[in-house]
């Protein structure tokens, strides 16, 4: 076995920094708050204004995260908006606006995203559908449904107790926004430190390695889209009880909102690891963005515009973050690193 030589064991290692997508988003989100602040002369830190962004990020992170489960297999779920809005119409119709109701409400409003769930999964992974159109498909199906459900729905706005605590608060942060955090704390510690969450991990990143490593990938894949539809009517219900008179609209607005936030968080759309904390401030950088373009006084298509460019320029900007780390041969030319194989194994 070859030793190393002196003059190799001489030279220090230099540290070389490395941009990655948490940082980059990071620093504009900062950026952001600095110009809406100091240019814009927006104070975002006062209280009647946390307010009334808090509730709006809250629910962004939350739909933000149910999109990153099936991000990170590769797929892209266009049903979110649709169940989103119906989750609304349950909240309405199933509870009759009583408080005592809310239970049965929630029962078939989980039992609703479990079989959406199922549903693009199964299609997706075990038949091997195209995602985009999948998805885009069951969430026609499902407004559909939501239109002739809520035809049957007298009341207007869901129950007192649900509204109530939706547009409550503490020190003027929303209690949607704490649950928001408290999923992303719990998304974090369950693909990092539980043997399920990492496979799965591994399930959306890899389906070849996690054959050779003898996961069931495919169950796990399935899982990953029916947990971003529980995840994805949770951020419903909430959004429901926030604006209290949910209407067929609601959850219009998530449908490319919730690509964009994923792919500011350094997601790539092919699949792999997803970071929560990366998404939840690809959340925030968007809804500040639409808050500062809305008080400076562009028009709702321009800011729609807007978000299209971000997303464009979110893309471009992962693709060149994630490209792969070369290293030279003996010869000087470049060839792609072996990939880190401890990782795998820890799955």
């Amino acid at each position: 076995m070859s030793q190393p030589n002196a003059q190799e064991m001489a030279t220090p290692r230099r540290f070389q920094f490395e941009w990655t997508p948490l940082m980059v988003i990071l620093i504009a989100n900062v950026l952001l708050i600095l110009f809406l602040q100091l240019a814009a002369g927006q104070n975002l830190f006062e209280p009647r204004t946390l307010a009334t962004l808090t509730p709006l990020l809250g629910v962004m992170v939350i739909i933000g995260l149910a999109q990153a489960f099936v991000i990170g297999t590769g797929g892209i779920d266009l049903s979110l908006p649709s169940v989103v809005t119906a989750m609304g119409i349950i909240m309405l119709r199933e509870s009759g606006g009583q408080n005592e109701m809310l239970p049965k409400a929630f029962l078939v409003a989980a039992m609703v995203c479990l079989i959406v769930g199922v549903v693009n999964g199964l299609l997706v992974e075990v038949m091997g559908l195209n995602a985009l159109v999948t998805t885009l498909a069951t969430g026609q199906l499902v407004l559909g449904a939501t239109i002739i459900y809520r035809e049957g729905a007298l009341q207007t706005k869901v129950p007192p107790l649900l509204s109530s605590w939706a547009q409550g608060n503490i020190f003027s942060v929303s209690f949607i926004l704490v649950v928001a955090v408290a999923f992303a704390v719990l998304i974090l510690v369950f693909v990092r430190r539980i043997t399920t969450g990492r496979r799965l991990v591994l399930a959306s990143a890899s389906m070849r390695a996690s054959e050779l490593l003898g996961i069931r990938y495919l169950a796990l894949r399935v899982s990953a889209w029916i947990i971003a539809s529980l995840i994805g009517g949770v951020g419903g219900v909430l959004l429901a009880g926030q604006i209290a008179s949910p209407d067929m609209s609601s959850g219009g607005p998530y449908l490319l909102s919730s690509i964009i936030v994923v792919v500011l968080g350094g997601a790539v759309l092919t699949g792999g690891r997803v970071g929560p904390f990366a998404t939840s401030l690809g959340a925030t950088f968007i809804i500040l963005l639409d808050h500062g373009l809305a008080v400076m006084g562009f028009s709702t298509g321009a800011r729609t515009l807007v978000q299209g460019l971000v997303l464009a320029l979110g893309l471009a900007g992962v693709g060149l973050l994630m490209r792969p780390r070369t290293m030279k041969t003996s010869g000087g030319v470049k060839v792609p690193a072996e990939p880190d194989e401890a990782a795998l194994q820890q799955a």
